[in-house]
């Protein structure tokens, strides 16, 4: 399990049991898309370990809750307009925040060297230069 009974009672301050624990990690595993056993990096168990802890104190009060309530954006009573939003009031927010720092859902921006104009151009006419005569000499 990614915490236990006393780490979450230290990091979210809840009192909850086994059950509820696992409850709320199969819900954190789901968001995270990795289960349990193919983690192996220490940061990002440290982090799953929070999620999962503010996890059970999002679901402290009712943990069946998580599984019905719908995402209502909006609700219209005349001509019964209901709008769904794409927000997953299933995972608690301060749990998301918790995933968004795991290793694989980080940016992977690749850093890039100054690209030089001139010495592009440059390139290209060498290369033209080069291919001058062999166009057609299949």
């Amino acid at each position: 399990m990614f915490a236990t009974i006393v780490e979450v009672e230290e990091i979210a301050g809840v009192t909850v049991d086994e059950p509820a624990i696992k409850k709320a990690q199969a819900i954190v595993e789901t968001a995270a898309g990795r289960p349990e056993e193919v983690i192996m990096d220490a940061t990002d168990l440290i982090w799953l370990k929070k999620a999962t802890a503010y996890q059970c104190a999002y679901m402290a009060e009712d943990p069946t809750s998580v599984f019905e309530q719908p995402n209502l954006e909006s609700v219209t009573q005349g001509e019964n307009k209901m709008v769904f939003g794409d927000k997953a009031v299933w995972l608690s927010p301060v749990a998301q925040k918790a995933l968004g720092n795991l290793s694989w859902r980080r940016s992977r921006l690749v850093p890039l060297r100054p690209f030089n104009y001139r010495k592009e151009l440059w390139r290209q006419d060498v290369e033209t230069v080069r291919m001058r005569g062999r166009w057609w000499s299949w």
